[in-house]
């Protein structure tokens, strides 16, 4: 499994109440890139470009987060996303990020990316499958 890489203003939109992590709050996406994440400077989906939508790539994908507490410790779950290359297929891309799609303003602000570590290009029946396993993330 690749980690999670936070974006620093992640930190800040939680604290001031820009993100409800429970679906039921707010409607969070995943979608694919082939540009580098900087977490000190990437904010906002606008900063970090998308790759194009075809050939069994839809689009950002949501989660279906879902957010419990337990003894002091908050998790936040989601669903694996599977894409099925059609066509010519999709790519190339290297990363798969998180973001918020409810708020106006900030206007679909940043959470958290993955790192595949080199461009994955599925082709025509092959499948690419963003694995959260038990979490996407914890707060202690």
């Amino acid at each position: 499994m690749v980690a999670y890489n936070k974006f620093n203003t992640f930190a800040l939109d939680l604290g001031e109440g820009t993100h409800q992590l429970q679906a039921a709050g707010h409607q969070l996406d995943n979608y694919l890139s082939n540009a580098t994440p900087s977490a000190s400077l990437d904010a906002v989906k606008a900063d970090l470009a998308e790759i194009t939508i075809q050939n069994g790539y839809g689009g950002p994908t949501d989660v279906q987060n879902g957010y419990t507490e337990s003894g002091g410790v908050g998790t936040m779950t989601a669903v694996d996303i599977l894409f099925t290359a059609t066509g010519a297929g999709f790519g190339p891309f290297q990363y798969t990020v998180l973001d918020n799609d409810t708020p106006a303003s900030p206007l679909d602000p940043l959470i958290a990316w993955w790192d595949y570590g080199s461009a994955i290009s599925p082709t025509a029946g092959e499948t690419f499958d963003i694995d959260y396993g038990a979490s996407v993330l914890t707060i202690t």
